[in-house]
């Protein structure tokens, strides 16, 4: 005869979930921890050497207004353009790899930070999640976003004309916007070995919302992104660092809207998206918090509520035609065309 092991107490049961917790956080701790450390490495190191080195060795000859200090904070006054500078002149030697790597960061990013505003903490914290975000900006949104924009630059741009950047913009946030929802989402679901039918449905059932989304903020900043002010090596990364203060602008009206609604309605239960592992931190965020999956306007309805729906959501698309205006005369004064 077998002899059964004994039954775990309670007690027993939590004490090793309490560990396997622990072990989790330290597991999640040092990955996060060494991946910050590294990023701040690679980009200041130069700079923490250069410091080091004039408080070591000192300036030499120095004239009467020359400090330490006051080459302390010139160094770092120029940190900011010098890391452009180096940023421009690694993309124009390997532009596809670069700004692949732009894209992981920032997406990988994105999801971070949409996590830590839904409450989400080193014991329960997603890595794999970051990963497959990461994986997808890489994947996908840098190597297409760099040959989008060259075609817009190319064949959208006439000649300089100030409405083309408007033209632009359309064409990014109509037909571009769907294809690259679909590709992320195509992406994440392989990532994840989701089944494809699964995958599509997610792409049909949010393609709407996700045009929603982007049209809200999008299209002024856009204005910026496709004029002459940024340059076509530095487009992808300026898009990507406001895809991450959308993010987080998203992510903190999120969460104090379900505080707020929890707070008049305890019992409350936030709409969650069925399988959020196939969209993006922006859309997953925007879909839980304003129910868009829920929303009337998804139904059918005749012409005239379509097009009246339609309206309603694109005004960024129309509004935005003066600061075009605007735009491009600035561009003119400043010397930029």
């Amino acid at each position: 005869m077998y002899s059964s092991s004994p039954k775990k107490t309670k007690a027993e049961l939590q004490l090793e979930r309490t560990k396997r917790i622990d072990n989790i956080v330290w597991v999640n701790g040092a990955i996060l921890g060494s991946i910050f450390l590294s990023i701040v490495y690679q980009l200041f190191h130069v700079q923490v050497e250069a410091l080091v080195a004039l408080w070591t060795y000192g300036l030499g000859e120095m004239t009467e207004d020359m400090t330490k200090v006051g080459v302390a904070i010139d160094l770092l006054a120029r940190l900011p353009l010098d890391l452009i500078h180096s940023y421009e002149a690694l993309v124009l030697t390997n532009p596809i790899l670069y700004k692949a790597c732009t894209s992981g960061v920032a997406y990988a990013l994105g999801d971070f930070i949409s996590q830590i505003y839904q409450g989400r903490t080193l014991s329960n914290f997603d890595l794999p999640r970051s990963f497959r975000s990461g994986a997808a900006g890489f994947i996908g949104h840098g190597p297409l976003c760099h040959h989008w924009l060259n075609f817009m630059e190319a064949h959208l741009d006439f000649n300089g004309a100030w409405w083309a950047t408007g033209i632009k913009v359309t064409a990014d946030l109509t037909v571009w916007a769907v294809f690259l929802n679909a590709a992320y989402s195509f992406i994440i679901g392989t990532l994840a070995m989701r089944h494809p039918q699964k995958v599509w449905e997610d792409v049909k059932t949010t393609s709407w919302p996700a045009l929603r989304s982007a049209w809200r903020f999008w299209p002024f900043v856009h204005t910026i992104s496709f004029s002459h002010a940024v340059p076509l090596d530095l487009k992808l990364l300026w898009v990507d660092a406001m895809e991450v203060v959308w993010v987080t602008i998203l992510s903190k009206v999120a969460n104090e809207d379900k505080n707020a609604k929890l707070k008049v309605e305890p019992d409350l239960l936030m709409v969650e998206v069925k399988d959020s592992r196939t969209l993006s931190p922006p859309l997953e965020i925007e879909l839980t918090f304003a129910q868009e999956l829920r929303r009337k306007d998804l139904e059918p309805k005749h012409a005239f509520q379509l097009t009246k729906c339609a309206l309603s959501s694109a005004w960024p698309l129309i509004a935005m035609w003066p600061v075009l205006y605007a735009g491009y005369q600035l561009e003119h004064i400043f010397g930029l065309v």
